[in-house]
């Protein structure tokens, strides 16, 4: 309807520049101009009383007059005066014709109004153009819109289409208004996601695609922010702040939180146990086994994949926690593959791969791999008790001799010297002598202290050789004998009596090479605690 009204006034405009007007006494023009905001003459000729004059109005912008109702007839001839003297003859808009509120009363866009004007008998049709004035600027229906978009959205897709602007000039053509966008808040912009379509369209684009998830972990608000201008021909303008709220949809997988290993690699777990364990596997490493939903909207639950040896038969996992239960023991290393699967419809799911190895044996041999994994718990627990009891039974015996030695060895250690004498020794010499000491032995070290305490001891001399020689069988030549086991057989070995006078400087001299025990003379003899002497200090040398 606008672009007709809009080619009449074009018609009408050119006509008014190429027709002439009426010639003669009345002088009528065919095209007169007026503004819709503006009153004036359109008609002022100086024609004589006496000449015939008069006008009507026979079309409103192509509605004949008779066409209108009598309401609207009297609405459109409130816009006009008539008036005449002697000289002359004129016709005023009294009022402006505002093309917005006459449209609201008549319903029709008055772009021009046709007048037929008789003067001195001959007709003149006058069109009044009613030529439109940009009075308002275009308006946003409100203030604030609020868009959601899906970051599934691909590029270039079309997230809204303003729709709800007007401009009040009624007769203002839709495709001079252009928009443009600009920025509200910076820490929101989002004019590098979304644009206008073009200057005049009124379609809003996605300029390029949004991560909902890259959003939140950048720690920001998924939101965006952006300024959209809408201005007239005239240069009149209303802008309006449109808020796009990026939707989080179900486009990612779960995802393993494993340390240097993004959502582009399959996480990679192991646990090492003793060769034979059953039960929980604790021990997992470089984390915990855990995987979350990348949408941050599901929940997760594990389960174990088949795999081509079969060993998933021989674990479970739980499907709340993901931890691992070996059902039988382990003997062999594992690999298992876990899936980790979202509680949703779209039922996406990551996999992680799980190895359990033997701990290494103490021979530093590694862990025997490709074997079966569990093996026959019965005949493995007999071979076990047997080997134990054979060791046990081994270490009863070594104890058991051990002790007996060493018993033996103390009973030996505890017999009397001169018992001891008697029952290793066979020479007969060796007996005498023996026999000599273990009965008057303590006797014997009395004499010879008083002996050195009497005249003939202060003289320097000593006892005959057969009362000192009871007093040589000593530990100490027991020691001396049995290095001189080798040494020449002419020796004086204390166990025979010699019919001379002793020297007191040899037996006081340090060293006595000469004399040794005779090497049939008891080993370890001790002397009993029954026996000892408490003798004066330096006589004993």
């Amino acid at each position: 309807m606008r672009t007709f009204e809009n080619y009449q006034v074009g018609i009408a405009v050119l006509l008014a520049l190429i027709l002439p007007s009426t010639n003669g006494v009345c002088d009528v023009p065919s095209f007169v101009t007026i503004n819709e905001d503006q009153t004036g003459n359109i008609l002022n000729n100086s024609i004589p009383i006496e000449t015939a004059f008069t006008w009507n109005i026979i079309d409103v912008s192509g509605h004949p007059w008779n066409t209108l109702g009598i309401e609207k007839q009297e609405k459109i001839k409130e816009y006009f005066e008539y008036g005449r003297n002697n000289m002359s003859v004129w016709i005023n808009v009294k009022k402006p014709i505002d093309k917005e509120s006459l449209h609201s009363f008549i319903l029709i866009i008055v772009s021009q109004i046709k007048l037929r004007v008789t003067c001195d008998q001959v007709l003149t049709d006058m069109t009044v153009v009613v030529a439109s004035v940009n009075e308002f600027p275009p308006e946003f229906d409100k203030n604030y819109y609020q868009i959601n978009v899906s970051e599934s959205t691909v590029a270039g897709a079309k997230v809204y289409t303003i729709d709800d602007v007007t401009d009040r000039d009624i007769d203002e053509p839709d495709q001079s208004l252009t928009f443009s966008v600009t920025t509200d808040l910076p820490e929101f912009d989002g004019t590098p996601y979304f644009a206008m379509e073009s200057g005049t369209s009124p379609n809003i684009l996605l300029h390029q695609t949004v991560d909902y998830d890259g959003i939140i972990k950048s720690g920001k608000i998924p939101t965006f922010l952006i300024r959209v201008k809408v201005s007239d021909h005239g240069g009149k303008s209303d802008d309006a702040l449109f808020n796009f709220t990026i939707l989080n949809e179900d486009d990612l997988p779960p995802a393993f939180i494993i340390p240097d290993c993004d959502s582009s690699c399959t996480p990679s777990y192991k646990a090492i146990v003793s060769s034979g364990y059953m039960g929980e596997l604790t021990n997992v490493t470089p984390a915990v086994l855990r995987a979350v939903d990348q949408d941050i909207q599901h929940s997760v639950t594990y389960s174990l994949d088949q795999d081509s040896a079969g060993y998933f038969r021989s674990f479970n996992i739980d499907p709340n926690t993901g931890v691992l239960t070996a059902k039988t023991r382990i003997f062999s290393t594992v690999a298992l593959i876990i899936r980790a699967t979202e509680v949703s419809a779209q039922r996406r799911f990551a996999l992680a791969n799980m190895l359990v190895k033997i701990a290494t044996n103490s021979s530093g041999e590694p862990p025997r791999v490709g074997q079966s994994l569990v093996e026959d718990t019965d005949n493995s627990m007999t071979i076990i008790v047997i080997v134990v009891s054979i060791i046990a039974v081994l270490i009863i015996v070594a104890l058991t001799v051990a002790l007996v030695i060493y018993c033996k060895r103390q009973r030996e250690k505890s017999v009397k010297p001169g018992d001891i004498a008697s029952s290793q020794s066979t020479s007969r010499d060796a007996l005498n002598g023996d026999k000599e000491l273990s009965s008057s032995r303590q006797e014997l070290l009395q004499s010879y202290a008083m002996f050195m305490t009497n005249p003939d001891g202060k003289n320097n001399k000593l006892p005959p050789i057969t009362t000192a020689d009871m007093m040589i069988g000593t530990d100490e030549f027991k020691k001396r004998s049995r290095k001189r086991k080798k040494r020449e057989l002419e020796v004086f070995d204390g166990t025979k009596e010699y019919d001379m006078e002793a020297d007191i400087g040899f037996f006081r001299q340090g060293t006595k090479s000469k004399i040794k025990r005779s090497t049939r003379s008891i080993k370890e003899q001790r002397l009993d605690p029954k026996y000892w002497i408490t003798v004066q200090n330096g006589y004993l040398e």
